[in-house]
């Protein structure tokens, strides 16, 4: 839509404080056609632009249909409403579909938030400038990260982090980072934009724009700017479990967990149409914060669910209970980690598994785990006796070390870290034997077959683990 000058078309209502700026900015891309009901103000802001052509101005009530029969509506893209009377913005809306049936886009800025349904009708664009401006003082002052407001839904799905601090999510490439449920959109670094590749890493000073689920992106801006641990919460905010009697270790367990890290609360599941109310009080008991949710026949229902669920918790019995084909199916059909419990805890340590796709950031979040339980961790490799190794397992060894260095090198810290030579998940499952009490930490490729043909190290590891182990489910997010 173009007027006859070549210029784009937009009407402006109200020319007050925010009316006057959009015109001073607008002006000189856009054929403007200003309306006020204050002839001394139509004349003050005319005289600034005596030789500005791109700009008409009509004095006139902008709830009345003479007024707009004064205005050329033909090719205007825009209508602009910055008048306060939200009544007058209603009007400008009505006459505009309804009178003169303009398809323009129409943006309203809101003074009134409680009257917001009342424009929905007219499919306009709602801009609500206190909520703009307390946002970013906060931001400015509290968080050092901005939320864009009107962006998107404006609900904090897509945010500005100013990278201040050192966290391990800092100078490593982004195809290893396996971000869920949030992506960074774009990084500015020195004056530059940079559109995010996997080769890519964010910097100390780089600000980055964040995408994804509010609430995760809230907890993970704690982790870019103060290396805060935020566990679960870059995969969900709760924890989720079945509840049954026979099940009460797997409950406890899930309890836990759920206390010593930064979850929300249990998400509890009656399993099976157990009544839960007997033993509500006992629930009350163990565990400080819980939802009840509706029963459910099959455990594996807890790895695909639509609540903000960041680790299922797996009850676990070996036999007959829990056969290779169920946990082959929990491996296949997970989409957030899962816990398979074997009710052994409090932890006294973890073991961290690097024999899998992504080691660092396994590595990352068992460091994390650590340092929210107050436990020591130490970090196994699994692999082939020297005579035995191919090139490419000599590289991939060789990465494994690399980046146990430079972990300690950002946490300041020696990790304790073996090399266990022989079959990997022989060698790794009597590493940990004698660790029942130890939480082990794997992950693993989605993509990954799992058979008998093509052994899968991380999902054997699991199957004949005596300790509890968190398996945290892999997918490329950056190509």
């Amino acid at each position: 839509m173009v007027s006859e000058g070549g210029k784009r078309k937009i009407a402006v209502f109200g020319l007050g404080f925010f009316g006057s700026k959009l015109l001073e900015k607008l002006s000189k891309n856009w054929e403007v056609i200003c309306v006020d009901i204050s002839e001394n103000i139509i004349k003050e802001i005319e005289e600034k632009y005596t030789e500005n052509r791109n700009i008409s101005f009509i004095t006139g009530d902008a709830s009345s249909i003479l007024t707009w029969k004064k205005l050329d509506l033909q090719n205007i893209k825009y209508i602009v409403s910055t008048i306060r009377d939200t009544d007058v913005s209603l009007e400008i809306c009505r006459i505009a579909r309804e009178v003169f049936n303009l398809d323009s886009s129409i943006m309203v800025m809101l003074f009134d938030e409680s009257r917001e349904e009342e424009f929905e009708k007219f499919e306009v664009s709602i801009i609500k400038p206190a909520e703009i401006i307390t946002n970013a003082i906060v931001s400015k002052i509290e968080k050092n990260y901005t939320i864009a407001t009107n962006i998107g839904i404006g609900r904090g799905e897509i945010i500005e982090v100013h990278i201040l601090a050192r966290s391990h999510l800092v100078d490593r490439k982004l195809k290893y980072l396996r971000p869920s449920k949030w992506r960074i959109a774009a990084i500015y670094r020195d004056g530059e934009l940079i559109i995010p590749t996997g080769e890519e890493r964010i910097k100390v000073g780089d600000r980055v724009v964040l995408i994804g689920d509010p609430v995760v992106l809230e907890n993970l801006v704690n982790i870019l700017l103060k290396g805060i641990p935020q566990f679960p919460l870059q995969f969900g905010a709760d924890f989720a479990t079945v509840y049954h009697p026979k099940f009460k270790k797997t409950f406890e367990e899930s309890a836990y967990f759920k206390k010593n890290t930064k979850a929300h609360k249990l998400q509890i599941y009656p399993y099976k149409g157990y009544d839960i109310r007997k033993d509500f009080d006992y629930i009350k008991k163990t565990v400080d914060s819980f939802e009840i949710k509706s029963r459910i026949n099959d455990y594996t229902e807890l790895l695909n669910l639509k609540e903000n669920t960041g680790v299922a918790v797996i009850p676990f019995v070996k036999n007959p209970f829990f056969s290779w084909f169920k946990l082959k199916k929990i491996f296949e059909n997970a989409d957030i980690p899962f816990l398979i419990s074997r009710g052994r805890f409090p932890y006294k340590g973890l073991v961290i598994s690097l024999n899998n796709p992504d080691p660092a950031f396994t590595l990352e979040i068992g460091i994390e785990i650590s340092r929210l339980m107050k436990i020591p961790f130490e970090a196994v490799y699994g692999v082939m006796p020297a005579e035995l190794r191919g090139i490419e397992e000599e590289e991939e060894l060789k990465e494994r070390n690399n980046i146990i260095s430079d972990f300690e090198h950002i946490y300041k810290t020696g990790i304790r870290y073996s090399v266990l030579e022989g079959n990997p998940v022989k060698e790794t499952l009597k590493y940990i034997k004698d660790k029942p009490e130890h939480l082990l930490i794997i992950s693993y490729d989605k993509k990954d077959s799992i058979s008998v043909l093509n052994p899968s190290v991380p999902f054997y590891i699991t199957k004949e683990s005596r300790s509890s182990v968190l398996c945290i489910p892999l997918e490329e997010a950056y190509e």
